[in-house]
């Protein structure tokens, strides 16, 4: 039995890894670029775990849940488009305006801000209205969160609930605290 690749007179069809593939069906896929109304609309839940702050849970959820009231929210297209440079300015303009603000007159209090958004173990620059519901890759959807509660509520809780759904599907938020 012949390799592909060894027939004589051609060098046959390379293989394709799981990557390449879909790379390729990425790209063919359109991308949907709003909630699409002959769709029912579906409704996820987001729950506060005991690790997660308070306050900054409440604001993201609140937010993520008016925005879905407004029928802003729909299951993007993935992978969803972004751009790494966006989060990196965002955080390096933090940074700039804390030593500012405060190098000069509490220079101990500017260095622990600066460590705290700098440790990516302890905040993330977080898209608010999020990527994957189609929030934009912009600076102004950008806030720093909570690390642990910004994977769990986009990683754990959200992409397991939409990620079989039909893109364009409009979602709303349900808020269990």
């Amino acid at each position: 039995m012949a390799r592909r690749g060894s027939r004589a007179g051609g060098a046959g069809k390379p293989r394709a890894g799981k990557l390449v593939r879909k790379a390729v069906e990425a790209l063919d896929k359109p991308r949907v670029r709003g909630p699409n109304p002959d769709l029912p609309p579906v409704t996820i839940k987001i729950q506060r775990k005991p690790f997660m702050p308070k306050g900054p849970f409440q604001r993201k959820t609140n937010a993520l849940k008016k925005l879905g009231e407004e029928g802003k929210l729909y299951k993007a297209t993935n992978p969803v488009a972004r751009n790494d440079k966006i989060t990196s300015d965002y955080r390096q303009d933090l940074i700039k305006r804390i030593h500012e603000q405060y190098g000069r007159r509490n220079p101990e209090f500017s260095r622990r801000l600066i460590d705290r958004v700098t440790d990516p173990t302890r905040m993330h620059p977080d898209h608010v209205w999020e990527l994957q519901l189609g929030g934009p890759d912009h600076a102004s959807n950008l806030r720093f969160l909570h690390a642990r509660t910004n994977t769990d509520i986009g990683t754990r809780q959200i992409w397991p609930q939409i990620q079989n759904l039909t893109d364009g599907t409009p979602i709303r938020i349900e808020v269990i605290e």
